[in-house]
């Protein structure tokens, strides 16, 4: 992670144009950003991450620009498809292109990428601008990235996923998902051994605890058209127990719900990316991930509760801290007893270059100083010396370092295979989790105050008493009796800061003296049964009964047949009415009746019918395109035209052709359905001879495109985006997409002198 905002380098009060010291900084252009960090250098020469004579090639990659990576995303035939065309239409002449006289390097897939649906080129931007193909290729990057065809993403950050095995039955929790890449992995992977039309029985929530990250999640998985996604807001560590009632025979005992894989891309000091955030030479500072690792480590102590025994977690970060990576793996190990393991997976995605985990590290202080232990550090100022250095930070003892097998995690260096740094962890419940958290967090809170005792020496009177965190050393006060929401606050005498993801401060927590007979029932974090984060602020989801609201109208009116469940439809309602239906899977829907108020539900499910605009339509709702791919199955055939390809060039040509453009067949089809209503252009490249005029791009999935049915043309209602993909598929031109809504097409004219144009009415002034 180690975005702005996720925990990186954001603090209360510093802008954009500050440095850390707090002093305003002077503009520079990018080439003049100084890359490169003594302490940084000093830091990581002391772990000895990699060879003595290996460092200087690490640190001069880790100065260099970041390649550019892209994965080539959605249903396996569609994909397949893309990638044909980047082999066969853009490789063989970007092969043959000089700049120059210089040759450049044509996209390669990443050999270590399942299918060759990973991509990586170095092809420089101004490049780009030299050259009509790679222009044209770049406009190709360009359009099916915002289609959601093509994701920009880092190549190390395509590696989590992977790593998980997801299954088409399996619940799957990704904890920390924004901006949503990862999560889109997850639902392909889920969708993968479903055979077209059928919806997987599992599903994935993915959470993020900053809201509008979450809205950013929303629109980046909407593009996949799955039923199986709830999008969520809740900090990681408060994800909240969802219950299943008691079952017959089992008592009165409620079961929790746990999930079968987690994802855990946790929020990190990104120390990682120096090639792509050049900033972070310039704002690295060696205790960054001090105040991260014990949110990170509340992060994986959820996680582990919520899977399943048996299930699998991964956690990953893009720093390369061992106090961010191993340090917290270590310890949450050390924590569960036993009831957690790291898989070994070197057998794994065999290209992939990676080096095992450390098991052992220093911690470095302000003042540059390494330790190699807790009680290596100076008590000074009565032991705050040692604790803002909590024995967390450091490994364990030897013996138990070496039974945790931390060889297993992978630290990925950008010297290795051109990529940045990143560190994953792959992880496997092997029991079920039986201590007692409440008494051992009192137990470590107790043993850390009394050695703090024993350290500082007589307390000074004028302290107010307060509890320690034993997951962080922070002197908690009691809770605000006004708001008993408050969270756990690490408290300065010069500052307060709340420990929340998205504003973690990387500055001195140290603190005043503590009572470890205080209170500890209101703050304590129990990561079996967290505090609940307040109900979303929004109109919930509400399933609709197709007997008995207008649901059962739009079902009628365009035949949608029983071979979808009728439970599945929802909206949200406002003011008794609603304006979009969405379509959930059994398992969401079975998910949210169980959470019922507890999950802070962004969206859900796919948007498959939106209310129009147009006075006297047979049907007040008309399809939305997101939708169609899924209610094409089960939609009645008298709205499904099947198109020859004269048709799909026609109503690309025109996007808004007259009925006279178009097949006899298509023309007599089409006489069958009421004006303004929509339809369904289908194109089945299957079921056309070899001899018949082809896409320019061959084309194996099945399109699907929506229309809306005027008085005597058809009107495309498609994505911008998507309609400048299809174009460029079929036809072999390109689009300039900020411009092909306005287009005035050639039979505007015509449709305003020949025929009722008037008449011939939208539902909606953009397509959908």
């Amino acid at each position: 992670m180690g975005r702005r905002g996720r925990g990186g380098f954001k603090g209360k009060g510093r802008k954009g144009s500050e440095h850390v010291s707090g002093e305003r900084q002077s503009y520079k252009k990018f080439e003049e950003l100084r890359r490169d960090n003594d302490g940084f250098r000093k830091y990581y020469i002391a772990q000895q991450i990699v060879a003595e004579d290996e460092f200087p090639e690490f640190m001069e990659t880790m100065r260099t620009i970041l390649p550019t990576n892209f994965r080539i995303t959605g249903s396996r035939q569609q994909a397949m498809d893309i990638r044909e065309q980047i082999m066969h239409e853009f490789i063989p002449f970007i092969k043959e292109t000089n700049i120059d006289g210089a040759e450049i390097e044509p996209p390669h897939p990443l050999e270590w990428y399942p299918n060759n649906f990973g991509w990586q080129f170095t092809i420089p931007r101004i490049a780009l601008k030299k050259s009509k193909e790679l222009s044209k290729f770049h406009a190709f990057l360009v359009t099916e990235t915002e289609v959601g065809n093509i994701s920009r993403q880092e190549a190390v950050s395509m590696v989590p996923p992977l790593f998980l095995g997801v299954q088409s039955d399996h619940y799957v929790l990704d904890m920390c998902a924004a901006p949503g890449s990862k999560t889109a992995q997850l639902i392909e992977a889920l969708h993968a051994g479903v055979a077209e039309g059928q919806t997987p029985s599992g599903v994935v929530i993915a959470n993020d605890a900053d809201y509008k990250r979450a809205c950013m999640l929303v629109h980046q998985i909407s593009r996949l058209g799955s039923p199986n996604i709830i999008v969520t807001n809740h900090s990681g560590e408060r994800f909240p127990n969802i219950y299943r009632p008691a079952s017959q025979g089992g008592g009165n005992k409620r079961e929790v719900v746990q999930f079968d894989r987690i994802l855990c891309d946790v929020p990190c000091s990104g120390d990682g990316t120096t090639r792509k955030n050049v900033r972070v030479w310039e704002k690295w500072r060696p205790d960054d991930a001090h105040s991260l690792n014990p949110i990170q480590a509340k992060i994986l102590q959820r996680a582990a509760y919520l899977l399943k025994t048996g299930g699998r977690l991964v956690y990953s970060t893009c720093s390369l801290n061992p106090i961010e990576n191993e340090a917290v793996i270590a310890h949450v190990l050390d924590h569960f007893e036993g009831a957690l393991r790291l898989v070994d997976v070197g057998d794994q995605l065999p290209e992939l270059k990676r080096r095992p985990g450390l098991k052992t590290w220093k911690v470095m202080t302000r003042d540059g100083s390494l330790y190699e232990s807790f009680d290596a550090v100076p008590p000074e100022n009565g032991g705050r010396g040692r604790r803002k250095y909590m024995p967390k930070f450091f490994p364990l003892s030897k013996e138990r370092m070496d039974d945790l097998h931390l060889e297993r995690c992978m630290r990925i260096y950008p010297h290795m295979q051109n990529t940045g740094g990143f560190f994953v962890a792959v992880l496997e419940k092997v029991a079920p989790i039986g201590i007692n958290e409440e008494k051992k967090a009192a137990a470590e809170a107790e043993s850390f105050a009394a050695m703090m005792d024993v350290l500082r020496g007589p307390r000074p009177a004028n302290v107010e008493s307060g509890r320690v965190d034993a997951d962080n050393g922070c002197v908690i006060p009691k809770r605000n009796a006004e708001d008993p929401d408050s969270g756990l606050v690490c408290e300065d005498a010069s500052d307060a800061k709340r420990v929340k993801i998205g504003d973690l401060d990387a500055s001195d927590n140290d603190s005043g003296d503590v009572d470890a007979n205080d209170d500890k029932s209101n703050t304590q974090f129990l990561p079996d049964n967290p505090r609940e984060d307040p109900a979303l602020g929004e109109n919930p989801f509400v399933f609709l009964d197709a007997k008995e609201s207008e649901l059962d109208t739009i079902l009628d009116y365009y035949g949608i047949r029983d071979t979808i469940s009728r439970s599945g439809f929802l909206s949200r309602i406002e003011k008794d009415d609603f304006r979009t239906v969405y379509y959930v899977s059994d398992s969401v829907r079975t998910m949210m009746e169980l959470a019922k108020q507890r999950l802070r539900v962004v969206n859900t499910g796919i948007k498959v019918f939106g209310r129009n605009c147009v006075k006297g339509a047979g049907c007040a709702f008309r399809l939305v395109c997101e939708g169609v791919p899924l209610l094409l199955p089960h939609l009645s055939e008298k709205y499904v035209l099947e198109a020859s390809f004269g048709d799909l060039k026609a109503l690309l040509s025109d996007i808004n052709p007259l009925f006279t453009a178009l097949s006899l067949e298509t023309q007599e089809r089409i006489s069958a359905i009421e004006p303004s209503s929509s339809v369904v252009m289908r194109y089945d490249p299957s079921k056309h001879t070899d001899d018949e005029e082809k896409p320019y791009t061959r084309l194996t999935a099945m399109l699907a495109i929506p229309c809306w049915r005027g008085h005597a043309s058809l009107s495309v209602h498609m994505d911008k985006n998507q309609l400048c993909s299809l174009i460029q598929r079929v036809l072999g031109r390109s689009v300039n997409r900020n411009t092909v809504g306005g287009i005035k097409m050639s039979n505007n004219t015509k449709s305003s002198s020949e025929t009722p144009a008037a008449a011939d009415s939208s539902p909606i002034a953009e397509p959908s």
